[in-house]
């Protein structure tokens, strides 16, 4: 489930804030509507705690702030549940408070989707919007969320993603993790119902050394390199002496002269079959991986290779990706995944 909230709810939190909203700040709700969300949490379940939290966040926002809301599942069967439940609208809040209380928890969770269809109907590159993604689960459909987020950031569109997980495990939350990094926001981890308000607290109710931070921190982002690219060559059949076993070649691009990491990655093919999937074109849990390398390498262009053996009769493919590792480390461009054959 996801929210984008704004930064002026006055009644919920015991603690002095400023009275000035930011003009033209846009806000979207993305609520997880999957069938894990009619789970007990506390007591009740985790949709009726995500609905009291979003409500109160909604009833203390300024009336005329913009906000729009996307959900997945809802009872929609199949990995297409994602809908605009309302675009993005000045003063819309009691709209969006009255449609989120009529959204019943049942499907699957297609996050890659979702943040398409958030992409494509209420992000611009003209004014940013505030994500606030809250869920509690990872993607469960044949999707890629992270490349997604990547494509979104890559076309200019102007968001920051904060990711609540709600009761995650940890290869889960590592997942969850890694949208965020990629979103310039946070993670924010949910053991409890009152973990909401603690979250809330810290994403809307900075202290002014924290704005002056967060705004540091959105300046260095925008000054990360937009055009890298990443890619996987070719994998070839590899000999050396008695040892046998295959060859990755990859290259990259990238606009700056600044220190780079390489990561690649190595899984099972058979990994989509599981219960719980892992699906192509997106990052694996560490978990589920077979083989795992890192490279660091300087400059704006290189190459380089891999060589690794399989295990005995599986299918693998292979992925890889580019980090900047100049001050917080941040992920700049995915491969497509490449069959070993």
């Amino acid at each position: 489930m996801s929210v984008i909230v704004c930064c002026c709810l006055f009644f919920l939190f015991d603690f002095p804030v400023s009275t000035q909203s930011q003009p033209n700040k846009r806000y979207v709700f993305i609520l997880d509507a999957s069938g894990s969300m009619s789970e007990k949490w506390d007591g009740k379940t985790r949709m009726a705690v995500a609905k009291e939290k979003l409500l109160q966040v909604l009833g203390g926002l300024p009336k005329d702030v913009s906000v729009g809301l996307v959900a997945y599942g809802n009872r929609i069967a199949g990995c297409s549940s994602a809908r605009l439940y309302h675009p993005i609208q000045r003063g819309a809040a009691s709209i969006v408070s009255q449609k989120i209380s009529s959204i019943i928890p049942a499907g699957s969770t297609p996050i890659a989707q979702t943040l398409n269809v958030v992409g494509e109907f209420l992000l611009n590159d003209v004014q940013e919007t505030e994500i606030i993604f809250i869920s509690d689960g990872v993607e469960s459909c044949d999707g890629d969320p992270k490349a997604v987020l990547y494509q979104l950031k890559n076309s200019g569109k102007k968001f920051r993603l904060q990711v609540l997980g709600i009761d995650i495990d940890p290869q889960g939350e590592e997942d969850l993790k890694r949208l965020s990094i990629l979103g310039d926001g946070n993670y924010y981890s949910l053991k409890r119902p009152e973990d909401y308000d603690s979250s809330f607290k810290r994403i809307f109710f900075k202290s002014e050394g924290e704005q002056a931070l967060a705004t540091e921190t959105t300046k260095s982002s925008t000054n990360l390199p937009a055009n890298s690219q990443i890619k996987i060559l070719n994998i070839l059949p590899y000999e050396d002496g008695s040892e046998s076993g295959y060859i990755l070649n990859y290259e990259y691009n990238a606009p700056s002269n600044t220190s780079y990491m390489v990561q690649l990655y190595l899984y099972p093919t058979e990994e989509k079959l599981r219960s719980f999937p892992v699906p192509p074109l997106r990052e694996r849990r560490m978990g589920d991986l077979t083989k795992h390398q890192i490279e660091f390498k300087s400059g704006p262009e290189g190459k380089g290779n891999w060589i690794f053996r399989l295990p005995t009769g599986k299918r693998m493919r292979a992925s890889a990706e580019l980090w900047d590792l100049t001050g917080i480390p941040k992920i700049l461009a995915l491969s497509e995944e490449k069959p070993v054959q």
